[in-house]
């Protein structure tokens, strides 16, 4: 075993690799870019027209059509889980994190309402462990809250194990009336996240007092220690 060494590294094959993870990248960004511009049915020639590549080699990167669908749903998921955290980091009472997450929510949909649809046209399901998780705005959504209201769980002494199941439910209200409003419009964007803010602290209340918990919706929750990464 003292006579073993490491297999020599191949230039080339660590160059082609760092192409295809850089080509794959510009490609994506194209087709979020694409779809931001043409809507959820987006064509494969206008992203590479975008992405400044023949059409014909969007496939050298990606299997089929499926696997691009599903790298760009995920990057749009990651933007999404990065509004609602940078949202959910703000301190304050339980109504005034909900409604500032429920906010940026709905926020990021007008912003981008063709790749809300997407996401709603192309959820897939992928396997993470043992778990199998949807690809979509509302699973972006949950993810993030459920790890915040474990958190707050646990430094409130509650029983944490049925967090996700709370926030699945809750997050289906908020995101299936956001859905309607964007194909409505109506009401302003202020109106519909104070409705949706009263609505989901009536079940959270009632989730909270199951457990033993009452909470003042306006009183300052504890704080929290930072997540170690």
């Amino acid at each position: 075993m003292g006579n073993e060494t490491a297999a020599p590294i191949d230039g080339r094959s660590t160059r082609w690799e760092t192409h295809r993870r850089e080509r794959r990248s510009t490609i994506v960004a194209a087709a979020i870019a694409a779809i931001e511009a043409h809507g959820p049915d987006v064509l494969t020639a206008q992203i590479a027209e975008l992405a400044a590549v023949p059409r014909t080699h969007v496939y050298r990167h990606f299997d089929d059509k499926h696997a691009l669908d599903l790298a760009v749903s995920s990057a749009i998921g990651a933007q999404i889980a990065e509004r609602i955290r940078v949202a959910l980091a703000s301190r304050g009472s339980v109504r005034a994190i909900v409604s500032t997450s429920i906010d940026e929510h709905l926020s990021w949909i007008e912003q981008h309402p063709n790749l809300y649809r997407f996401l709603a046209q192309h959820a897939y399901a992928i396997r993470v462990g043992r778990h199998t998780s949807a690809v979509d705005a509302k699973a972006a959504f949950a993810a993030e809250l459920t790890t915040l209201i474990r958190r707050y769980l646990e430094v409130l002494g509650a029983d944490t194990s049925g967090a996700e199941r709370i926030i699945v439910g809750l997050v289906g209200l908020v995101d299936a009336t956001a859905a309607w409003w964007l194909e409505t419009g109506i009401p302003d964007r202020s109106v519909l996240t104070a409705e949706l803010t009263d609505h989901v602290w009536v079940l959270l209340d009632r989730s909270a007092r199951r457990l033993g918990l009452v909470l003042d919706p306006d009183e300052p929750l504890p704080r929290l220690r930072p997540l170690v990464s």
